[in-house]
């Protein structure tokens, strides 16, 4: 090997060192998840009939304000704090859903954990039954430019029946050109597509959360499904998917809620 050869070597390490040195500290690490890879946590939680008003009083004077400021402090990167619209024993009364930009964000979230276990007051964990906290990955997400005033969510979980790579495969071809259908159509603001860390033994291994623009669009929204499906038929691939009849995965029980803080 010539010293001309080396020097150059040299010479170019040199400078690789010099501009890591210049990057900032979020450019110099190890590179995170993409937006459409995300580490979140999917927290429900459910309390007696009578105590419904209590929790969402707390929620929105204590957790709300919490989640804002570890969001501020760059604890969390994004967050959304959902109360179910209707009573109902078979299902969680709020939800909480929080993504973090790296690993190691997650990691630092189990020291939260210790003094407020699922992000809650005392007040909050007093009038709560359960809590089920499921480790998520964000698959796919979209969001319009403009933001909801009055937003509404609709939040599916399901199970699936094929792997997870064959999940994605069929999100892709058959989900998400419907969901990107009603954003055309007007009444869809976001979606986000989550699938569970370590599925064995929940109620769900993938959730949906659609984010309507207000009442009237999730009014509109079967007119909407059928119109855009009726158009996805001219799509060869989506058609083919449709027609299979291919048992991918079952919808669990939907929930209706609505905002009490959400930064995103």
């Amino acid at each position: 090997m010539n010293l001309l050869y080396i020097r150059a070597i040299g010479r170019a390490f040199f400078v690789a060192v010099v501009l890591a040195g210049m990057l900032p500290p979020s450019a110099a690490r190890a590179t995170g998840p993409s937006d459409n890879d995300a580490l979140s946590l999917i927290i429900t939680y459910q309390t007696a009939p009578a105590n419904r008003p209590a929790l969402r009083h707390e929620l929105a004077q204590s957790t709300a304000r919490e989640l804002a400021r570890w969001k501020h402090d760059g604890r969390i990167r994004q967050y959304s704090l959902l109360f179910n619209r209707y009573a109902d024993s078979d299902n969680w009364d709020a939800m909480a859903l929080l993504t973090f930009a790296t690993p190691d964000d997650l990691y630092r979230w189990r020291t939260l954990e210790q003094a407020q276990p699922a992000a809650l007051s005392g007040k909050a964990l007093a009038v709560t039954t359960s809590i089920h906290t499921t480790p998520v990955d964000t698959k796919r997400a979209e969001a319009l430019d403009a933001k909801a005033v009055n937003p509404v969510y609709v939040v599916i979980p399901y199970k699936t029946l094929v792997s997870a790579g064959d999940y994605e495969k069929y999100a892709d071809a058959y989900v998400i050109p419907q969901f990107k259908g009603w954003m055309d159509e007007g009444v869809l603001s976001s979606y986000s597509l989550y699938t569970s860390q370590f599925p064995a033994g929940r109620q769900w291994t993938a959730m949906v959360l659609l984010q309507y623009r207000d009442e009237a669009a999730l009014s509109a929204r079967e007119a909407v499904v059928d119109k855009v499906r009726e158009r996805l038929m001219h799509n060869p691939e989506w058609k083919a998917i449709s027609d299979s009849k291919k048992n991918v995965r079952t919808e669990e029980q939907v929930v209706i809620a609505d905002p009490i803080a959400v930064n995103q």
